[in-house]
């Protein structure tokens, strides 16, 4: 088993350790990215069929935070609409199809307007305007919505009619909740014509699962693979297949090597066969005394007359 300490068995076993590693690393990202998704599912499960409760007990004021397990919360709130300040969010796709959202801000009893997302309608958005879709009901509405964390948007990507992330208080001001902002689940009393309902959350949980468990089985399977071989390398070298201190990477005693210059090929010469030096000195330690005689394999002695062909061809000898 000596040959696993030559070089080229421990550039194999740190190939193998360090692909392994970095399966282990990506097997860990998806596990990390399952366990948000399943955290998420969990949230959605508990709060979107759950009864409302009024938004007071969940942001007492419009600057109170919004913590993540809050996320999908039902409420309930009374106030009014302001129509004619509604707005298009952009980009925002249902069953496969380009849509947008409508979002008008809602003035809640008490103090504080919420950004709500009122429905969805079929279309790019770039060119749409909250106009052409329908009003939302006139005088006091109340209105049951889920609750969403705001966006952070850039003013940049807005017009003056629509806008990509719903960021409530660059697009209501400062008396809009800041943190949250609502969607709507239904209105009373109900609008005389209504938009097309927002999609339902999913709750696939994905494939970061079954990824998780095959980047486990490819480090395995890479580790399985240089023990495979290394087993197959013993075999070989004990029916004599392969000579064991060629496997070993080390200089073989009784070799003739030949030192070429590459360089003096180029220009046309000719370079006399000879000892590396490493065999030289070999050679002078051992002095009179005849190496042993070793067998070589038949195979291998005909792989060492073909490469001893090649060479005298180069060489013209």
């Amino acid at each position: 088993m000596r040959f696993l300490l030559s070089r080229r068995w421990l550039q194999y076993f740190a190939f193998a350790v360090l692909a392994a590693l970095f399966c282990g690393l990506l097997a860990s990202w998806q596990n990390d990215r399952r366990e948000d998704r399943d955290a998420e599912i969990e949230r959605i499960e508990r709060h979107y069929g759950a009864p409302e409760v009024p938004l007071s007990e969940v942001l007492p004021d419009a600057d109170a935070p919004f913590a993540e397990h809050e996320e999908w919360t039902h409420v309930r709130a009374t106030g009014t609409y302001r129509a004619d300040e509604s707005l298009v969010a952009r980009n925002r796709p249902k069953d496969g199809g380009a849509g947008y959202w409508v979002l008008v801000p809602f003035d809640v009893e008490g103090g504080g307007t919420l950004l709500v997302a009122r429905g969805w309608e079929p279309g790019s958005g770039a060119d749409a305007t909250a106009a052409e879709a329908p009003a939302p009901p006139p005088g006091e509405v109340t209105l049951s919505a889920w609750l969403r964390p705001a966006q952070d948007g850039d003013p940049a990507e807005n017009t003056g009619e629509s806008v990509v992330a719903i960021d409530p208080p660059l697009l209501v001001g400062d008396d809009a909740y800041a943190n949250a902002y609502g969607y709507l689940d239904a209105e009373e009393p109900a609008p005389a014509a209504s938009l097309e309902a927002l999609p339902v959350p999913n709750t696939d949980p994905g494939s970061h699962l079954s990824y998780t468990f095959q980047w486990i089985t490819f480090g395995i399977m890479i580790l399985g693979g240089v023990v495979y071989a290394a087993k197959r390398e013993r075999a070989a070298i004990r029916r004599g297949e392969r000579d064991a201190e060629i496997a070993e990477d080390s200089v073989v005693d009784g070799v003739e090597y030949v030192v070429v210059d590459k360089e003096a090929l180029r220009a046309g010469g000719v370079k006399r066969p000879g000892r590396s030096p490493a065999a030289s000195r070999r050679a002078a330690a051992a002095g009179s005394r005849s190496p042993e005689p070793r067998l070589i394999p038949r195979s291998r002695r005909r792989e060492q007359e073909d490469e001893d062909a090649a060479l005298d061809s180069q060489l013209g000898v």
